[in-house]
C-alpha cells in the first residue's frame, strides 16, 4: 500500500505575526486572514517489504536510516518519532521551489507528511485536516522549537479561505464569513507573486522581530487592523466595497510591518522600484521578510510587455489560483 498527499501553500493578506505563540500569550489572543494557493507539495509514503531493515528518504537529498534517531532531516525525524513510524519507511516529497519563499512551504510538507503517516497506519481512519493541522503544529512548533506560529499549518491544510483566532495555549478557531470569502476571491483574481530570489530562513527572520523589543507594539497594531477590517466587513453587502476596505487593510498593515527589524533590505527595495516602473503595485511581502515573494497587483496597461521586460531582468512572475480542497490523500 502507498499514500499519496498533497498540501497547498499560501498566502497571508492581514494579521500575520499575530499568531506567533510569544504574541498570544501575553496579548491573549491573535487574528489573521489568508487562502490557500494551487501550489503543493506531496508526499509518497509506503512501509518497506518485511526483509527491509533500513527506511529509505528522497527529498531534495537521499538517504537511507536505520533508526528513527539517526535521519537528517529534522521534520521527518521528529514526525516519526512524534507518530511512532516503527517500521522502516520509504518516502519521497516533490515540491514547487517555494522554500523560504514566504508561503509557508515547509508547513505545507510537514501537514502532507504527517497526513500521510495518520493514513499508512490505519486506512479506515479519516482525520478531519483541523486535527492534522493541530498535529503539524504541535511538531513544528514544540517538537522541533521553531519560532513560528500556527496560521501556517492551518491554512495549508484546511484549504479555500480562512479566518483564524489564536487563544492561548494553542488553541485555534477558523470562522466563517461567506460574502467576505466571495469579495477575497475577487480580489485575489487580480493578485500576483513575484520570486525576489532571496531565499531565508523564516525561523531565523521571526527570532529577529521576536527580540526586537518594539515588535510587540508593531504586532499589536497589525492585530487591530485585521479586526477592525472584519468587524467592518462582516456587516456589508456590497462586495466592492469590502475588497477597498480590505486593499485600505492590507496597505496599512504593510506600512507597519516595513518598520519591523530585517523585513526589508536593500535588494528588496531595488526589485520593489522595478516593479514599480513596469506598473506593478507593491502589497507586502510573504511571510516573515528579508526575502522571498512580494504579493502585488498589476496597474499598468499591458501586463505582457511588463511581463517580458520582468523576465529579462531574471524577476519571475505568476498568478496563484485559490485551493479550496486543502490536504488531500489518496491510496493506491
Amino acid at each position: 500500500m502507498i499514500v499519496i498527499s498533497r498540501c497547498p501553500c499560501r498566502i497571508s493578506l492581514i494579521g500575520g505575526s499575530s499568531d506567533l505563540d510569544w504574541f498570544v500569550e501575553k496579548k491573549g489572543k491573535g487574528f489573521s486572514i489568508g487562502f490557500a494557493v494551487a501550489s503543493y507539495s506531496r508526499v509518497i509514503i509506503g512501509y518497506r517489504g518485511e526483509n527491509s531493515s533500513r527506511g529509505l528518504l528522497n527529498y531534495s537529498s537521499r538517504e537511507e536510516y536505520i533508526s528513527i534517531d539517526s535521519i537528517s532531516h529534522p521534520i521527518i525525524r521528529k514526525c516519526f518519532q512524534v507518530l511512532s513510524v516503527n517500521q522502516p519507511i520509504e518516502l519521497a516529497s516533490f515540491g514547487e521551489s517555494f522554500l523560504g519563499g514566504g508561503l509557508a512551504s515547509s508547513s505545507s510538507f510537514i501537514v502532507a507528511l504527517v497526513k500521510s503517516i495518520k493514513k499508512l497506519h490505519n486506512i479506515n481512519l479519516d482525520i478531519p485536516n483541523e486535527k492534522i493541522a493541530e498535529l503539524a503544529c504541535e511538531i513544528e512548533l514544540q517538537e522541533a522549537k521553531d519560532k513560528i506560529g500556527r496560521q501556517d499549518q492551518y491554512m495549508c491544510a484546511l484549504g479555500g479561505i480562512n479566518y483564524l483566532s489564536f487563544k492561548k495555549n494553542g488553541i485555534v478557531k477558523n470562522n466563517s464569513y461567506p460574502l467576505v470569502s466571495k469579495a477575497i476571491s475577487k480580489y485575489a483574481e487580480s493578485l500576483y507573486i513575484i520570486n525576489s530570489s532571496i531565499s531565508r530562513s523564516a525561523s531565523l527572520q521571526l527570532s529577529i522581530i521576536k527580540n526586537d523589543p518594539e515588535s510587540f507594539n508593531l504586532i499589536e497594531k497589525i492585530l487591530y487592523i485585521a479586526e477592525e477590517f472584519i468587524s467592518e466587513a462582516k456587516n456589508l453587502s456590497d462586495i466592492d466595497l469590502i475588497i477597498n476596505k480590505l486593499d485600505i487593510a492590507i496597505s496599512k498593515s504593510w506600512e507597519i510591518k516595513k518598520d519591523m527589524k530585517g523585513v526589508m533590505n536593500t535588494q528588496l527595495l531595488q526589485i520593489q522600484d522595478i516593479l514599480f516602473e513596469e506598473g506593478f503595485k507593491v502589497i507586502k511581502i510573504l511571510g516573515a521578510g528579508g526575502g522571498g515573494y512580494f504579493l502585488a497587483k498589476y496597474q499598468g496597461s499591458d501586463i505582457d510587455k511588463s511581463l517580458k521586460k520582468l523576465v529579462k531582468q531574471n524577476i519571475f512572475i505568476k498568478q496563484v489560483p485559490i485551493d479550496y480542497e486543502g490536504c488531500k490523500t489518496w491510496v493506491i
